[in-house]
């Protein structure tokens, strides 16, 4: 490509009819200085900060025409209605070819533009052209942790999540964990697996609803209890993790990988954090089961939250609108009375004991007990 290519007129113009993706344009600018002054833009990306209008223009008359002479940067302008209707620049995306075949997904979309699959179009539009192109047979993505929309737009599109990396991309001179994920040649575009979004359940006092950013606070207070941590087990994820952010968006990985429904539990009128409940282990041998676990505030504790947070929960578990299980579990310590009495209390029967197999804070063990309630309306 280098030395014969033209710039823009050798960059192809793709659509779908209602999104396209083109060269960009010199006219391009006064929008790309509000997409660079966002401030999402500014915390998701490495947009020059501050970005100024001559900033926009350099970008578009140096930058990207730069990356496609050297096919580092295959870039293209988003064109898309914005809320007024009028079709007009709605931000920019790229493939960037890197050795063996791989290349990198990049994009960042308009404020006016977002929200209504706009970036997930364009990036069909992107890999349908990039696949066709000699060299590329992976594309990778990569975001900052905390960057839902981006996820979302790759899982749209039949990317893998991939995982989370500690301090692998820099921002602003500081190391972040990233989350990444990757689409092959031959891949399909259909998500890879369902994004889970738990339904918000209510009852007089009590509000289930998707755990937020603002849970952050209270999440760490409870972790950080010592009844907490002496019931939670010793896997990696419970004494590893004692901050509250970093907690909720774990949580919040569960829902968006499909393999759990996670609950805040909060009180009804203020909307405040009370405890958390989850469902998990929903792909068993059969996938009719799955497994209850919850955390309750020191300070909702005795007031009968918990069992009527599960009982919510089962309700909905067990309902053909819902998940429609079979058979719910819980597993909690045999000493853990107040675990064992709420569980009774929604329904649920001890099923089995096992003799010290349950791991505690003091690097004891003790009996673990696996309560069971089974859907009295179950049919196959």
């Amino acid at each position: 490509m280098a030395g014969t290519f033209v710039f823009p007129d050798d960059v192809p113009t793709l659509t779908d009819g209602e999104v396209t993706i083109r060269p960009h344009a010199l006219s391009d600018a006064d929008e790309m200085l509000v997409l660079g002054t966002d401030p999402d833009s500014i915390r998701w990306t490495t947009v020059p900060v501050p970005f100024e209008h001559a900033n926009a223009v350099n970008y578009i008359s140096e930058a990207v025409p730069g990356g496609w002479l050297t096919r580092k940067d295959l870039g293209f302008a988003i064109e898309a209605p914005h809320a007024d209707g009028v079709r007009r620049f709605s931000g920019s995306i790229a493939l960037r070819p890197m050795e063996e075949g791989i290349a990198e997904l990049a994009f960042g979309l308009h404020p006016a533009a977002r929200g209504r699959g706009v970036c997930s179009r364009a990036v069909k539009l992107l890999l349908d052209w990039g696949f066709q192109q000699d060299g590329i047979e992976v594309v990778v993505w990569y975001a900052y942790v905390g960057n839902w929309a981006s996820w979302r737009v790759a899982w749209a599109n039949g990317f893998s999540f991939d995982g989370r990396v500690e301090k692998f991309l820099s921002h602003r001179g500081v190391r972040m964990d990233s989350w990444c994920g990757s689409l092959r040649a031959d891949d399909t575009r259909e998500p890879k697996h369902k994004w889970n979004v738990p339904p918000v359940l209510e009852s007089a006092r009590l509000r289930l609803r998707p755990d937020e950013d603002r849970d952050a606070d209270i999440m760490g207070e409870m972790l950080n209890d010592p009844r907490t941590r002496n019931f939670v087990g010793r896997t990696h994820s419970t004494r590893t993790t004692s901050d509250g952010a970093d907690a909720i968006t774990r949580l919040r990985e569960g829902d968006a990988r499909g393999d759990r429904y996670n609950w805040c539990i909060a009180d009804v009128e203020t909307d405040r954090m009370i405890g958390h409940i989850q469902l998990f282990g929903m792909d068993g041998l059969d996938n009719t089961s799955a497994e209850l676990g919850y955390l309750v505030h020191p300070d909702s504790r005795g007031k009968g939250v918990l069992t009527e947070a599960m009982t919510m929960v089962v309700d909905w578990a067990f309902s053909p609108t819902g998940l429609g299980r079979r058979r719910l579990l819980l597993t909690t310590a045999g000493s853990n009375k107040a675990s064992r009495y709420a569980a009774e209390k929604a329904g649920f029967t001890l099923a089995a004991t096992i003799p010290e197999a349950f791991p505690t804070g003091d690097d004891g063990f003790e009996d673990t007990v696996i309560y069971q309630q089974l859907n009295p309306l179950w049919t196959e």
